[in-house]
């Protein structure tokens, strides 16, 4: 995990960037329920910092995150990138 904010912010814009994969940000936007706009600003490193705090549960304390704003276990274990398949159907 990055040592500073500023880093950790930029490192999160860059993998949310490259896990969308194929997909537009209107595409994920529909995916999770999120705007576009939303999505936009993530990728520009404009997130909040309790995700830092999450993610250091993770690093840090190896809890998985997800169970834990969830209840459930990733869907996808080790996925990092998303494709046209996962995109809604019209």
């Amino acid at each position: 995990m990055e040592d500073t904010f500023k880093e950790f912010r930029k490192g999160v814009a860059e993998r949310l960037r490259g896990a969308r994969g194929e997909l537009t940000q209107a595409q994920l936007a529909e995916i999770t329920k999120y705007t576009q706009q939303m999505i936009s600003r993530y990728e520009s490193g404009r997130v909040p910092k309790a995700f830092w705090f999450l993610a250091g549960l993770s690093e840090n304390a190896g809890l998985d995150v997800n169970y834990i704003l969830t209840g459930r276990r990733r869907r996808k274990p080790g996925a990092t990138k998303l494709n046209k398949s996962d995109a809604p159907k019209r």
